[in-house]
């Protein structure tokens, strides 16, 4: 199969958007559940604090979506017993 110069630029776009999702997901989970700041995670991921923001108001208007809503809450559940069971954030 071959491919002209945009149809790879589509291509990489598109196998760049799930992990992209998944980042944000990540950063959400962070923030609301193990409490770090904004900064903190844009330091952690390598982004800004105001692109960590955003990630959070991605996924925070997701969540009306009921299944989505049950699958971020089975995240953030994975996430707290994870960190908690490490001795890591006790405080949470």
């Amino acid at each position: 199969m071959a491919f002209v110069a945009g149809d790879r630029i589509s291509f990489h776009q598109d196998r760049r958007r799930p992990v992209s999702h998944f980042r944000q997901i990540a950063m959400y989970v962070c923030h609301v559940t193990l409490q770090l700041s904004l900064s903190e995670i844009g330091q952690a991921f390598g982004r800004d604090r105001t692109t960590v923001a955003y990630s959070c108001r991605v996924i925070e208007d997701r969540r009306d979506e009921r299944d989505f809503d049950e699958f971020i809450a089975s995240v953030e559940r994975l996430a707290l017993s994870v960190v908690v069971a490490a001795g890591v954030h006790d405080d949470v």
